[in-house]
């Protein structure tokens, strides 16, 4: 009983170490994605700011930043969010990416 009652909580270490050091997509990866996502929207992102042109537009980078996500929970376990700032004539938009798959969390600036 004892020996089941260690390998259970050794399980659960390995589980919360590895949870909270996974991996992080790359910088040039994340910047890559936040375009494709610009040029491409998720289909319940499409009704609230037009289509970018891909051939059209101008990429500028302004800003990439790796920060927490707030709250209580995401910061118990290191989860992380990609903020990719864009700068196209003249406007400013940033995309947030989640910091491990890559995934669409947000955009916020002059076109939503």
């Amino acid at each position: 009983m004892k020996r089941i009652l260690l390998t259970l909580c050794a399980i659960t270490l390995f589980g919360f170490v590895y949870s909270y050091q996974k991996p992080i997509i790359e910088t040039n990866q994340a910047i890559h994605q936040a375009k494709q996502y610009l040029v491409a929207p998720p289909e319940e992102w499409k009704v609230s700011f037009s289509k970018v042109e891909d051939e059209i537009v101008p990429w500028e980078v302004n800003r990439t930043e790796l920060t927490k996500q707030q709250g209580f929970f995401w910061g118990l376990m290191n989860k992380r969010k990609w903020e990719v700032e864009f700068k196209y004539e003249s406007q400013q938009v940033t995309v947030l990416l989640n910091a491990y798959t890559g995934e669409f969390v947000g955009i916020y600036g002059p076109l939503n």
